[in-house]
């Protein structure tokens, strides 16, 4: 039986997959880098230390999910962010490649430009922003030097834990906070993060498959999802906003305005049904008003 490994498992989407695994009796294991976890093991990519995987064998699978992943802290922070989800993520690949195990690389909607939406795995990427360049220059590095690989892209992905820090949980925030301003132009795709996790798991088992597409199948427009999560939460009535266009937020990056995925092929592959995006945003509500309780 081949090994499996999730770097960054103690995160949100690599934490849902490492336990889909493990309820599957896969021999499958998990790193942690900074927030220790039961049964992970330690690993720093920052360290350029690898020699707790000398003994993989080829077909073994790497997930590469572990990255800084706020597109504005990354803005802020270019050489620290350049370091980990570039420099280092390369120089790990390197080592992994030259040991012929199966990657599957998390990235991201960002490497798209958000100016017509649906973007297909065919789509030409321009990101906008350097999070999206850097997952970008991963993806190029793998599509030009290395045959075993699998490039996964996805939006905003939602799970009902503390570890989910979405547009869900940061909209409920904000119109607490008052004088929030939602953008009635402004799309993007959601996903349950456990989607996610079949859909990674699905993918190992397709050998020639390049390019994948994760998300829900409703576009999500930030405007009405204000309204959606005001609505249902039991702290209502204290939520306002006022609507305004895209432009007007002022992002400390650039930002795609119009920023969903098509997901036909994972659904055509794997007959995923996803779930609801709109029920989704209401279970995180209903989270988030209990936590708050």
């Amino acid at each position: 039986m081949n090994k499996i490994f999730i770097i960054g498992a103690s995160g949100l989407i690599g934490g849902c997959l490492y336990s889909l695994l493990k309820s599957k009796s896969l021999d499958v294991y998990g790193t942690y880098s900074n927030n220790i976890e039961n049964d992970l093991i330690f690993f720093d990519m920052n360290q350029s230390d690898f020699s707790c995987f000398h003994e993989v064998k080829k077909g073994d699978i790497f997930y590469l999910t572990s990255a800084y992943s706020d597109p504005s802290w990354v803005t802020q922070n270019k050489a620290k962010a350049e370091e980990l989800n570039y420099t280092k993520t390369l120089e790990f690949i390197n080592f992994l490649t030259k040991k012929g195990v199966r990657i599957i690389f998390m990235s991201s909607a960002e490497v798209f430009d958000g100016y017509k939406g649906c973007y297909s795995e065919d789509d030409s990427p321009n990101p906008l922003n350097f999070y999206g360049e850097l997952k970008l220059r991963i993806e190029n590095y793998l599509i030009n030097n290395y045959n075993n690989y699998t490039i996964v892209r996805t939006g905003w992905n939602v799970g009902l834990n503390e570890k989910s820090r979405c547009p869900v949980q940061l909209t409920y925030e904000t119109l607490l906070n008052g004088n929030a301003k939602m953008a009635t132009d402004n799309f993007f795709s959601l996903c349950y993060v456990k989607d996610t996790a079949e859909v990674l798991y699905k993918t190992s088992l397709e050998k020639d498959l390049n390019i994948i597409h994760i998300c829900s199948d409703k576009i999500i427009n930030r405007n009405e999802m204000a309204e959606l999560v005001a609505s249902v939460s039991s702290n209502g009535e204290q939520m306002s906003f006022s609507d305004c266009l895209f432009e007007e937020i002022p992002y400390s990056e650039p930002r795609g305005r119009i920023n969903d995925l098509d997901n036909s092929l994972s659904r055509k592959l794997f007959g995923i049904q996803y779930f609801d995006a709109h029920q989704l945003i209401i279970n995180k509500v209903k989270y988030l008003d209990n936590r708050l309780k």
